[in-house]
């Protein structure tokens, strides 16, 4: 007599197909993306990072109204600012679903969240574009906390985009003053203005990025260039970006690609595409995202979730071994089919 235990085939195969499903699903959950916030239609928009293709409306009107900046946790979920209704949402990074109206409209007296970052200690730091400062957030409850950077705090007039510097500092676009402001890092006191007033025609600075070789580059929508300064002193370089280079149109974002060649990435807001340059000598190397591609209105924020989640704890993934969202779909659709028949066979005979 077999006194071993007795597993039904079909709950073995079930339970198989179920880890298949799960770990498929969780693989495209992870996997890399180009996140585009779309103002015009109040949209987030996902792209594939290597072409540009269009892959998803990752979210879609309901509470997000007037979407701008966004940034991606280590659990590789999502905050979004909503400026039209003054409230930051967070969602699911990889199915989309809205989780939470994390920071409820008004909140801490925000009116128009545009840039979003975390601070050294964890909290969730929000540019209140029309009160002129910095407020800070729970980042797990979105509680407020206090005012970061209090209102017009060195002038600052209109924020619009926020990074941190080389030096690890905090540096805001003053966009209604032309300017480009650093504050403390853990405490947001006032240090300096870095670029000032109109400096290399800097007109309504919405964007700023710092690469490592002390360079500090500026979105001018003013006047369609990327501008080049000095990071440590503000000193003027030249227009990186001249402009209308490649048809740009009021850039509203910078970043740099996610893969190893590092090339500028611009979001073009009045011709509803994103456009590549050279990430060494800043010339046009092509359209990213065509015009009005996957329905792009008026794109305002560019985000690759490959940056965003190299910290995060998702190693054992389709998308970690260097598989597009893209490509693990069909490799789900033909792995699991074929997995389900051989288990099967096994559990019959």
């Amino acid at each position: 007599m077999n006194n071993s235990p007795f597993i039904p085939s079909k709950l073995v195969v079930f339970a198989l197909v179920a880890i298949v499903t799960v770990f498929g699903w969780t693989s495209i959950a992870s996997a890399s993306g180009a996140f585009i916030s779309s103002l015009g239609n109040d949209r987030i928009l996902e792209f594939e990072p290597d072409d540009g293709e269009f892959f998803r409306v990752f979210a879609d009107n309901g509470p997000l109204q007037g979407p701008e900046g966004t940034l991606f946790d280590r659990n590789e979920n999502i905050y979004v600012s909503s400026c039209g209704n003054d409230s930051v949402l967070y969602y699911d990074g990889g199915f989309g679903g809205l989780i939470s109206i994390i920071i409820p409209s008004g909140s801490g007296g925000l009116i128009c969240p545009t840039s979003l970052l975390f601070a050294s200690n964890g909290d969730l730091l929000v540019s209140s574009f029309d009160t002129d400062e910095v407020l800070r957030y729970d980042a797990d409850t979105g509680d407020f906390i206090g005012v970061f950077v209090s209102a017009g705090s060195g002038g600052l007039d209109g924020p619009s985009d926020m990074k941190y510097g080389l030096n690890r500092n905090l540096y805001v676009t003053s966009e209604l003053s032309n300017e480009v402001i650093e504050y403390d890092r853990n405490t947001g006191a006032f240090i300096r203005v870095v670029v000032s007033a109109g400096s290399g025609g800097l007109d309504s600075p919405s964007a700023l990025f710092f690469q490592e070789t002390d360079s500090l580059f500026v979105a001018s929508s003013g006047t369609d260039e990327i501008l080049q300064y000095s990071a440590s002193d503000g000193t003027f370089l030249g227009a990186f970006v001249s402009a209308g280079s490649g048809g740009l149109d009021d850039p509203q974002c910078i970043d740099f690609s996610f893969d190893g060649t590092g090339n500028m990435f611009v979001c073009s807001f009045e011709t509803d595409e994103v456009l590549q340059y050279s990430r060494f000598t800043g010339a046009f190397l092509g359209v990213f995202v065509p015009p009005g591609n996957g329905t792009l209105d008026g794109p305002t924020y560019i985000a690759f979730k490959d940056k965003a989640g190299s910290g995060s704890s998702s190693s054992c993934s389709i998308a970690s071994a260097g598989m597009s969202t893209k490509a693990a779909i069909p490799a789900l659709i033909l792995f699991a089919p074929i997995l389900f028949v051989a288990v099967r066979r096994m559990a019959r005979s």
